[in-house]
């Protein structure tokens, strides 16, 4: 007996092969899902897992950033802290003094302002250079500091500055007027400002900045560097009516551009202490006042050369992978004329600091 060839049916194969196909994609979720019971993945752990894909990453890139920046720099003598971690707690005071001399309206004056000492309480968390970090005034809280001061900083090896913008009402002290003597009391004289500094390290190689005053770096030897500067700064200083017997409102604006250059050096001894000093003195090439008194206007008096100073003062010692330290910078603005009127600003704060690394 011969036995026919079996051809297939086209028609019923299709869906066989359809058949087929389902089951082998069913098989293969479910072998996917036996892998993942008997590894024990679970939303958890696949959450975890994707954590740490991200942490892996971030790495990664922090890791290429310290890379180049050690070829930025002369390791022998800055470094990174070999620690990943920073915590800092830290008490920042702030304040600002206002002085003139001179005649205004022809009334001599020679005036010593100051406001309430500023002072705030916070805390930082870093990581690899990465921080968040928070600060709460307890006078603010409490409704006694009417002022209003943000600081602002980024310090790097090569570049860096700080800003300010500072709203006070608090000012007060004595004002010696043809030959009186006068108490100025608070809201009678107030003062808006932004000012801002930059600067330029020309020995960024070997001098660091950061590690006196973030302590993202550590300064291993004794280095020091010119500084080239620039600051701008613009106020708005009035005076309330009869902030002295008989006077009117005043009010003096003035915006001012100072370049310069300066020196800094950071002394490290036995390793375990580290003294920053620098300074920066300016010329002011651009100066533009209003200077008005009641209803008359006019330009504020100004003679060349009119400076502005830029002083860092820092110290620290380590303990391990602990540190105590302080730091302090100081604004000085001298603009006008002395033998019209002077202005002299003195804006400081200083910062006292404990951390630790891990």
């Amino acid at each position: 007996m011969t036995t026919k060839p079996h051809i297939c049916n086209p028609i019923r194969t299709l869906p066989c092969i359809r058949s087929m196909r389902a089951a082998a994609a069913t098989l293969a979720v479910m072998a996917s899902t036996c892998a993942c019971a008997q590894s024990g993945d679970t939303p958890d752990s696949l959450r975890a897992g994707w954590s740490e894909k991200m942490a892996r990453n971030l790495n990664l890139v922090l890791d290429s950033l310290d890379r180049r920046r050690r070829k930025s720099v002369d390791t022998a003598y800055i470094s990174r802290p070999p620690q990943h971690w920073t915590v800092k707690l830290r008490i920042n005071m702030s304040g600002s003094d206002l002085n003139t001399r001179g005649k205004v309206d022809g009334t001599s004056l020679n005036s010593k302002l100051k406001t309430d000492t500023k002072l705030t309480i916070g805390a930082s968390i870093s990581y690899r250079g990465l921080s968040l970090g928070f600060a709460l005034n307890p006078a603010k809280l409490a409704g006694r500091n009417k002022d209003i001061e943000m600081n602002f900083n980024a310090y790097g090896n090569r570049i860096g500055g700080d800003a300010v913008i500072v709203a006070a009402k608090t000012y007060k002290g004595n004002v010696q007027s043809d030959g009186a003597s006068y108490e100025v009391a608070p809201g009678t004289v107030s003062m808006k400002m932004i000012t801002a500094n930059g600067y330029y390290a020309f020995n960024h190689r070997r001098f660091s900045i950061p590690a006196a005053f973030t302590q993202s770096q550590i300064q291993r030897r004794s280095c020091g560097s010119w500084l080239a500067g620039l600051s701008v700064m613009a106020a708005d200083i009035e005076t309330a009516a009869g902030a002295l017997p008989g006077s009117h409102a005043g009010e003096l604006k003035f915006v001012s551009v100072a370049v310069g250059g300066g020196y800094g050096y950071n002394f490290v001894a036995g390793g375990k202490w580290l003294i920053h000093i620098s300074a920066v003195p300016q010329l002011m090439v651009y100066y533009k006042s209003r200077f008005t008194i009641g209803d008359t206007r006019q330009h504020a008096p100004f003679r060349f050369p009119s400076i502005t100073n830029v002083g860092r003062i820092a110290a620290m010692r380590y303990f391990g992978n602990r540190f105590l330290g302080v730091s302090a910078v100081v604004n000085t603005f001298y603009i006008g004329d002395r033998d019209q009127l002077l202005v002299e600003n003195v804006k400081w704060r200083a910062r006292l600091f404990y951390g630790f690394r891990f």
